[in-house]
């Protein structure tokens, strides 16, 4: 199964650190390829080096003067940030959302949008421990009430909210993925 990460190329807070390294060792334990963005730096760097030291398979997408410095086992080659997400999505059996800048939060709307928009049933995990989404998850709540998206957005993501909400959020996923797998017969669709 391939799970995408999503998180930083800015270093954050040591907090930040610690929690995206804490979480990257736990998925690491699994026997995932992870997917991520191009970029060697921040949190996404030490979180790579996680990976790469659990002997891990990691896919990495960007554009063609990251995928140069980057160290990964497949490099996928796109032309823009939006080329990147897209592929990250399809390359992606489900997705795993950690404390990131920008980036992170526009991946993580785009994500978002279009599992709303094509009911796609693809697994997206925001991880919240410390309420680094807080504000992002009542945005949304708001722009419920104010009748912007449909009651059901909820219905697209789920919210970590401590390690042990994520282990059985993963485990859910990797369930998910065997019954595709068995009904395709072990063919991505």
């Amino acid at each position: 199964m391939n799970v995408g990460i999503m998180c930083g190329s800015y270093s954050g807070t040591i907090d930040t650190l610690n929690d995206n390294n804490t979480i990257a060792e736990l998925v690491t334990r699994r026997p995932y390829n992870i997917v991520m963005g191009s970029g060697e730096s921040g949190s996404m760097g030490q979180v790579k080096e996680i990976v790469r030291a659990n002997k891990r398979k990691l896919i990495v997408v960007g554009n063609p003067f990251e995928l140069v410095r980057s160290h990964a086992d497949e490099k996928i080659p796109v032309n823009s940030t939006f080329e990147r997400t897209a592929k990250i999505y399809e390359k992606s059996d489900a997705i795993l959302v950690l404390t990131g800048g920008t980036g992170t939060l526009s991946e993580f709307m785009a994500f978002l949008n279009n599992k709303i928009e094509t009911k796609d049933e693809k697994p997206l995990i925001v991880y919240n421990e410390n309420g680094n989404f807080k504000e992002i998850l009542a945005d949304l709540e708001n722009r419920k009430k104010a009748g912007l998206i449909d009651d059901s957005y909820s219905l697209y993501f789920k919210v970590a909210r401590n390690i042990n909400d994520l282990a059985v959020f993963l485990q859910e996923a990797e369930e998910k993925f065997a019954r595709k797998m068995a009904k395709t017969g072990g063919k991505a669709i």
